[in-house]
């Protein structure tokens, strides 16, 4: 297992110690655990400051402002006075009620078709409708590009692990120095 640093540790205990605040704060609101998911991010590098955000699947009926502000509260009270934490915000995300469901997809689709713009002091260039080439290509042109694509030397085929240039074969790599004459059996 790989060893962590004493900080990037402390900074996981600390966010596993405020996801313990959270989901008990949630509970002691009365939120199933069920209906929300959250993230906690680190804001500081020692792990003594966050934010929580928190994806609520309850709309705005089952669940009121005034009830997420307590929840709120209570989440930055516990992680205060239980683990000496600052959670600068908690951040709250519902579930769309039926007659906002596409509301931003409405509102976002006149701001992003395409308007002709107003009239200008520098007047537009002129677009051509023509689609011809600029100059026709002869027949000869043609027929010396085809002959000199066919002039081209084969190339020849390799293996992309072989090597382009030959290489000279390696030595063996050892520790030991060479024999000398006497040590291969010359006397």
């Amino acid at each position: 297992m790989p060893l962590i640093s004493p900080r990037r540790g402390r900074r996981l205990l600390r966010r596993e110690q405020l996801f313990g605040v959270v989901r008990e704060s949630l509970i002691r609101g009365g939120v199933l655990s069920t209906s929300y998911s959250f993230k906690v991010l680190n804001l500081d590098a020692n792990g003594d400051t966050f934010i929580a955000l928190v994806d609520l699947a309850l709309p705005a009926q089952a669940m009121p402002d005034e009830f997420l502000l307590e929840i709120e509260r209570w989440i930055q009270q516990s992680a205060k006075s239980r683990h000496v934490m600052d959670v600068r915000g908690v951040y709250w995300r519902r579930k769309a009620t039926p007659e906002q469901v596409g509301q931003a997809l409405r509102a976002a689709v006149p701001a992003q078709t395409r308007r002709e713009a107003p009239d200008t002091s520098i007047p537009r260039p002129t677009v051509s409708a023509s689609r011809a080439p600029a100059q026709a290509v002869s027949e000869d042109e043609v027929r010396a590009f085809r002959e000199a694509i066919t002039s081209l030397p084969a190339a020849t085929m390799r293996h992309p692990k072989e090597p382009q240039l030959p290489m000279p074969t390696p030595e063996a790599v050892s520790d030991f120095a060479a024999l000398s004459d006497t040590q291969h059996g010359k006397l």
